[in-house]
């Protein structure tokens, strides 16, 4: 028989920590090195209706390279007043991860900043995180105080805004086929890398017209890592306190079981955690003596929510809560002034027209999400699915089950409560030792005989996997998965044991739009891109690498910027302009 294991550890401290208290948990991390992440983006000046593209590089600090610590990042912007705009979570595959935002003509025009960091980050000074100064220009509003300076910095107006210098690494040669280009034409590009293996990497490649109006430079690589080095001249490579865990494998939640009498929680409780939806999950996780577990979440998910329930005990008698990290203080950060001025009118009102063109022809130009990185539930098992529009229907599951779904059935065990079973391949009719999973909407049913009254006039479909299991400790054989014609199961729950929190979703990995003029295609549509190409995953391993991409109908000088960390940790970046006429 083909055994399926489900990943249901959370880390391997929660197994090892029962009896112990919560600081001598934290402690076995005294000797994770210390972590920094740099954040590429497309642009350090942004107006309403445009995306901040990034993407994130995270390094150990004291090896230099790649850091294998952390699979999750956070990425927030923030204002003058320290209220965060945006807050996104990023996974994290080999060190890297990619989000994008759309400025809503919501947010004011201003002085922004970009934080980057993970939660094993906050263990240390805010001030080590990764910062990058944006600008944000919204036209739409007639109150412009913020960027318009008064008598004391006219003299200054913008001038401290340059003061990053780009180092290019010569060993990489970035080059375009021609140096002046047509309207809605193409663009070829290419990469040499005179590194050899050292130069192989997972860079970021941005194209992107030229700044009219004067606006911060952004950190590179190298500048970003000379000013962490800075920034952290007097530290060592390891936290002195540890009060966040790292995220090793996944998002981290942590919570803890209450129960109504004290001495009942000393000893282990399992949790059981779903995540449901089409690309459901199933988490299993134990307690420690003070009722305190973990959960890591490592795969992605559609439905963000998570719903807990206390296993093997009576009901009614324990209840759970979430432990949320306290908001990060932001009151050291310092920001830099942009100002606005009566020359820059004319290419504000052109960019703004431009912008408004654009998004009005989204829906012809879409990114899209890379659905194929969604989790599979069944693990790539054979489904047996059963539609039950194809049938005269029962009223209750239980009758549904015995009547229409074959190699299913329920009976006792030797508690006296109702199971669901599933029959083997090997066409034997001896009934397994194991009890099958069963869920309705991804939704674990830890007590199955209560749903046996289950109304099926709204169910769609069921669907059974006949595969032994391992979750928590415990061995099942099959798996059945009760899909109603809503899908949304989980928001009827009314049962008081089971707890939902809602999660903070990962950024969804995605294609974005390329512009294509072969054979006519688009060709009609308007195009006004300043953007001509954001790509953040370029997997560089040779001599050389080739990309081709099509101008717009703005003219003006544009910029090709190659950008990131090798395999072992170097900061690169290379640049080349051309121009569309």
């Amino acid at each position: 028989m083909n055994i399926r294991f489900l990943t249901v550890m959370a880390f391997a401290f929660v197994a090892m920590s029962y009896g112990q208290k919560q600081n001598n948990v934290l402690d076995q991390f005294k000797d994770v090195p210390r972590e920094k992440v740099f954040v590429s983006v497309n642009s350090s000046l942004l107006f309403t209706g445009e995306y901040i593209f990034y993407k994130m590089y995270c390094i150990d600090d004291k090896t230099k390279q790649p850091s294998n610590t952390s699979t999750i990042g956070y990425v927030e912007l923030i204002n003058e007043d320290k209220e965060v705009i945006f807050k996104h979570k990023i996974r994290l595959e080999k060190s890297q991860g990619q989000g994008d935002f759309f400025v809503p003509t919501t947010v004011p025009s201003g002085n922004y900043k970009l934080m980057g960091y993970t939660n094993w980050m906050r263990n240390g000074s805010v001030d080590l995180f990764f910062q990058e100064d944006i600008s944000i220009i919204n036209p739409y509003r007639s109150n412009q105080d913020v960027l318009l300076p008064n008598l004391v910095d006219k003299e200054t107006a913008n001038t401290e805004m340059i003061d990053l210098i780009a180092t290019e690494d010569k060993r990489f040669v970035l080059s375009t086929d021609k140096e002046n280009y047509a309207k809605k034409s193409k663009v070829k590009i290419g990469i040499q890398n005179f590194r050899g293996a050292s130069g192989y990497g997972n860079y970021t490649v941005s194209v992107r017209k030229k700044e009219t109006l004067k606006s911060a430079n952004k950190h590179t690589p190298e500048s970003y890592i000379q000013w962490h080095q800075k920034q952290g001249a007097s530290l060592g490579a390891f936290y002195e306190k540890i009060r966040f865990a790292p995220e090793l494998d996944g998002e981290l939640i942590k919570g803890q079981v209450v129960a109504k009498n004290t001495s009942a929680i000393s000893t282990p409780k399992k949790i059981g955690v779903s995540i449901p939806g089409e690309d459901f999950q199933l988490k299993v996780v134990g307690t420690d003596s003070s009722g305190v577990f973990y959960v890591n979440i490592d795969k992605d998910y559609t439905e963000p929510y998570a719903l807990f329930q206390v296993l093997d005990q009576p009901k009614g008698e324990f209840s759970i809560t979430i432990e949320e990290n306290d908001p990060i203080d932001y009151s050291s950060v310092k920001f830099k002034k942009y100002f606005l001025s009566p020359e820059m009118e004319e290419a504000i009102v052109k960019r703004s027209v431009y912008n408004q063109i654009e998004n009005g022809y989204y829906e012809v130009k879409p990114d899209t999400v890379r659905l194929d990185l969604l989790n599979d539930p069944y693990g790539g098992a054979f489904v047996e699915t059963i539609n039950l529009e194809e049938f005269t229907r029962f009223k209750t599951l239980d009758e549904t089950i015995v009547e229409l779904v074959p190699n299913v059935w329920t009976t006792k065990n030797k508690a006296g409560e109702r199971v669901f079973k599933a029959r083997s391949f090997d066409e034997t009719y001896e009934e397994s030792e194991y009890d099958a999973l069963v869920y309705i909407d991804g939704v674990f049913i830890a007590r199955p005989e209560e749903v046996l009254e289950f109304d099926t006039r709204t169910v769609k479909t069921i669907n059974t996997v006949r595969e032994k299991y391992r979750i928590g400790g415990k061995y099942y054989f099959g798996m059945i998965n009760i899909v109603t014609n809503e899908g949304n199961y989980f928001d009827q729950i009314q049962d008081t044991n089971i707890m939902k929190y809602e999660l903070e979703s990962p950024r969804p990995i995605k294609n974005y739009f390329r512009q294509n003029y072969i054979e006519g295609v688009g060709s009609k549509i308007p195009d006004f891109r300043d953007q001509l190409l954001w790509q953040p995953t370029v997997l560089f391993e040779g001599k050389e690498w080739g990309q081709s991409f099509f101008t717009s109908e703005v003219a003006g000088e544009y910029e090709v910027v190659l950008e990131g960390f090798s395999i072992y940790g170097r900061p690169v970046f290379a640049s080349q302009s051309f121009t569309v006429k």
